[in-house]
């Protein structure tokens, strides 16, 4: 009896290590098949987390749930789709997971983004917290990846570029040939949007290439029609139908609806656009085709949840309704005795509702009037953008013309004059110079708020754009993560970043440093900001207000915070800021009120 106990345990233990095999070896489908195929393969998937869980396998379920999560994503079926994922999150948590529960984070907030940017963003931190707490490369370079697509749909270019190049970096270093294409097209995407559709072309057509080496079919559809809407920018509608003809075979041809919806949108809108309206009429019909069918199949998803819902109330309802007929029996002899006890409770409740109502009164004026400064605000909004607006078209476009002027003087006429060249030189820079300030000064008046995390975007542009200009100093740029969502006014960011921006010319320019560090960190109740050089350095004593170092001042003075200079001839300057905590704290207070 003993031996065949043990015959049976064993045979046991060795049909459960082969079915959980099973299920990891359909678990470990690649992604691009199994989104192609994304129909056939829910079945699939919805057996296999069946097998997961007669098997006692939460790993293999919790990996089932993700796939299928990401089926339904890809089909339009938002609601499964944030089901399995919240599924295989809690699952993964109780494993005590990091990596896959950051990318399951990642994904649920990413799918989220059009619906609730606010929990898309919640999501989408977590799982970058829980990544770089780790330093799990294959996880960040998603995450980074995605969470500058929400910066880029809030309008926060910056920031966005900043995620994407990180992402890129890490993709590199790993030689990712699937992930390397995402964000080479979101980069291009930016450069798109800012009209530098120079820049943006062979990051497309790099990234394209990729894909067609890999065959991986969704991302040729998805790169070949961002290179058709690259020309239909640039209003070259004839090369635009020809990428987005080729992205729509391929979409129809595996059954990307949403690729499809979208390509015959675009076709209709250049055909439209080249005068072939017949043409035009007939992509149109195609598309609204396709949107039906995908707003039908949400719908009827929509309905069958409704009518569960609805059954479950009429059930309890019917309960209900037993139980009251039993108790009103019970109820009528009681209901004689205390008659008079019911005429002081009436009294009550017309007291408690008049003051009720009074407060209902004074919170609808506290609202009323919280909405008319809403109005007011919003209108002082508007009046910016139209001041950065005309800034951007009528000031910008005269400093172009005064560049495009000067240089075809020096090459018009006979420059060599060496100081009618070098003064030509210094108009020329210096309209360029004007321009990137006026870019700097646009940014700000678009943001009523601008937050640390954007503040530190645009400082690592800047340092970017100082490094490739041909200075020789190496920068490390670091920013508490702490501070990341930490909110400034938009005078309070600009004059941080202008005053980091001179401190950092000035070391380049007239320092010669070959390293120039810049830390922003909380130190007790205040925000601290260092700018350290190793280059000449000055005699403290005799420092005067020349190089900038009188705006320095001036600009801290005005948010409330102090300057401080320290500095050894040979042995570089040391820059500190102390900004007290209340003063940037309370915009975070606010915001949460």
């Amino acid at each position: 009896m003993a031996i065949r106990t043990f015959v049976l345990i064993l045979f046991s233990v060795i049909a459960s290590a082969q079915q959980k095999r099973l299920i990891d070896s359909i678990n470990n489908i690649p992604i691009e098949v199994v989104v192609a195929n994304g129909d056939g393969y829910e079945e699939i998937y919805l057996k296999n987390s069946a097998d997961a869980k007669r098997a006692n396998y939460p790993l293999g379920l919790a990996q089932s749930y993700a796939r299928l999560a990401l089926i339904h994503y890809y089909r339009g079926r938002y609601e499964l789709n944030v089901k399995y994922r919240l599924d295989a999150i809690a699952l993964y948590e109780k494993l005590g997971l990091t990596a896959p529960l950051a990318d399951q984070y990642g994904e649920l907030g990413y799918s989220m983004k059009r619906r609730n940017m606010a929990k898309a963003q919640q999501y989408m931190q977590k799982g970058i917290r829980l990544a770089e707490s780790e330093s799990l490369l294959a996880e960040k370079r998603k995450l980074y990846d995605n969470y500058g697509v929400l910066k880029e749909m809030q309008g926060q270019l910056d920031s966005a570029l900043l995620y994407y190049r990180r992402g890129l970096d890490i993709k590199e270093q790993v030689r990712d040939s699937i992930g390397i294409p995402y964000s080479l097209s979101n980069i291009a995407g930016i450069h798109v949007m800012r009209r530098e559709f120079g820049q943006a072309e062979p990051l497309y057509k790099r990234a394209l290439a990729i894909r067609r080496a890999t065959n991986e079919r969704l991302g040729i559809a998805e790169s070949l029609t961002f290179i058709g809407n690259l020309y239909m920018e640039q209003k070259d509608y004839a090369k635009a139908i020809g990428y987005f003809g080729e992205s729509l075979e391929v979409a129809r041809r595996h059954g990307y609806v949403y690729a499809a919806q979208t390509c015959h949108a675009k076709l209709a809108e250049c055909h439209e656009n080249l005068g072939n309206h017949a043409l035009a009429l007939g992509h149109f019909k195609r598309y609204e085709k396709y949107k039906d069918s995908i707003t039908n199949r949400e719908t009827n998803l929509k309905v069958a949840e409704m009518e569960v819902r609805f059954e479950t109330h009429e059930k309890e309802r019917r309960l209900l309704e037993n139980q009251a007929e039993l108790e009103q029996r019970n109820m009528l002899l009681a209901i004689l005795g205390i008659t008079t006890l019911f005429v002081g409770v009436t009294g009550l409740l017309i007291y408690r509702q008049q003051k009720l109502r009074n407060r209902q009164m004074a919170q609808e004026h506290e609202l009323k009037s919280a909405i008319a400064q809403i109005e007011t605000q919003n209108k002082l909004q508007e009046q910016r953008l139209a001041i950065s607006r005309d800034l951007h078209d009528n000031i910008g476009a005269q400093l172009t013309f005064i560049i495009s002027s000067v240089d075809n003087i020096r090459y018009a006429f006979d420059t060599d004059n060496t100081r009618l060249g070098s003064k030509l030189e210094s108009i020329a820079q210096f309209a360029r110079e004007t321009i990137i300030e006026l870019r700097d000064t646009i940014w700000a008046m678009n943001h009523t708020e601008i937050t640390m995390e954007e503040l530190g975007g645009r400082i690592s542009n800047f340092i970017e754009k100082a490094s490739e200009s041909g200075s020789n100093a190496a920068f490390d740029f670091t920013l508490d993560e702490s501070l990341r969502d930490v909110r400034l006014t938009s005078g309070e960011g600009m004059n941080l970043y202008r005053t980091m921006q001179e401190a950092v010319n000035n070391a380049v320019k007239y320092a010669s440093a070959r390293h120039i560090r810049i830390g922003i960190r909380q130190e007790g109740e205040a925000l601290m900001i260092d700018i350290r050089d190793d280059g000449k350095g000055f005699d403290t004593s005799s420092m005067s207000r020349g190089n900038g170092m009188g705006n320095m001042a001036r600009r801290m003075e005005a948010i409330g915070a102090r300057i401080t200079t320290s500095s050894v001839l040979g042995q570089g300057t040391h820059i500190s800021i102390e900004w007290p905590r209340p003063k940037y704290q309370n915009h975070d207070q606010t915001r949460h009120s």
